[in-house]
């Protein structure tokens, strides 16, 4: 090829991870980062070039995690969990691509064989190793939050971030970054529009009977005490005098949870609880796969969501239901 061209071609691929690394989502850009740093961590301490990308090198990433990533001069930690690997080796092969690294075509599959046998010891001994699957919760339990949130603007905001975080099935980050222009209040309900966050799009959230489910009710009295414009979600302080500052991620996962806590729920409860309560709950109302997506911004084909539609098929659609007999 013409070196003119080969030039080029660089040049464009080079501006086109500059483009993409800019718009990503700041958690997204983090959560890379920190991936990356892992990956830097495991070769240091291996002896090996920071972009080997053969299925040992892979699979020992994996086995590292495993062992507690152990560092040169430092003891080895409490071994990850499954979950914190997939994350790790995800960020660790979108780095290798980025930077160029010869990568052996079976790595890949190799590493996530290796996760899976560490999943099944795990399982084997008994052993739990991070918070594992959010718990969903029901229509009832989001009632039991709402009613418990208290008659004062911090209640007020809450409440809206429950109803719109469970109709809507929004993430941390989507209540996080959500405008006050965002959110459409029309006759039927109001419609989300998530611009910045892992999935993007538009969902209609329709008005409910109950009162202290409706998320356009929710919304239309949190926006009185806040007026027009600004972030959707705001600080509350003890004094109960709302800010003008926008939650974080993380201010918004521990609102959700003291919810959860205020209604008394034996479970903790979490913003993906509301996301795969609202799964879960849709889809045993006999909505289609297609609607539960759609509204929830899922791909199509989404196995995280196909994971909570298990749940519910598992005795919908159960093999052994006709294998009974009358005592």
């Amino acid at each position: 090829m013409d070196p003119q061209v080969t030039a080029r071609i660089t040049a464009l691929d080079a501006a086109a991870d500059h483009y993409l690394d800019a718009e990503r989502v700041a958690s997204t850009r983090e959560a890379y980062a920190r991936d990356w740093t892992a990956w830097e961590d495991y070769t240091r301490w291996a002896g090996i070039p920071l972009l080997s990308g053969g299925r040992g090198a892979l699979v020992g990433f994996v086995l590292w995690h495993e062992q507690g990533s152990p560092r040169a001069g430092r003891p080895a930690g409490e071994p990850a969990a499954p979950a914190t690997i997939r994350r790790r080796l995800a960020g660790a092969l979108h780095g290798l691509r980025r930077f160029g690294a010869d990568l052996d075509a079976r790595a890949p599959a190799a590493a996530r064989e290796a996760l899976v046998i560490y999943r099944r010891r795990l399982t084997e001994g008994g052993i739990a190793r991070g918070r594992g699957q959010a718990h969903a919760v029901d229509l009832k339990a989001v009632l039991a939050m709402s009613a418990a949130c208290p008659d004062t603007r911090c209640g007020r905001r809450d409440r809206a971030m429950i109803t719109l975080g469970f109709y809507g099935a929004t993430r941390a980050s989507d209540q996080a970054h959500l405008l006050a222009t965002d959110v459409t209040v029309e006759q039927n309900g109001v419609v989300l529009d998530v611009r910045v966050g892992k999935t993007t799009g538009r969902s209609a959230l329709p008005r409910r009977r109950h009162p202290l489910l409706c998320p356009r009710a929710a919304w239309l009295a949190w926006r009185e005490v806040t007026g027009p414009g600004g972030p959707a979600f705001r600080r509350v302080d003890r004094h109960d005098t709302v800010h003008d500052a926008p939650l974080s991620p993380d201010a918004v996962t521990a609102v959700i949870a003291r919810a959860g806590a205020r209604a008394g729920l034996d479970h903790a409860v979490t913003c993906h609880s509301l996301r795969a309560g609202f799964a879960t709950e849709s889809y045993r109302a006999g909505a289609s796969l297609l609607d539960i997506a759609t509204q929830g911004r899922w791909a199509p084909g989404s196995q995280e969501l196909f994971r909570y539609i298990r749940t519910v098929d598992q005795w919908r659609h159960n093999a052994a239901d006709g294998l009974d007999l009358d005592p």
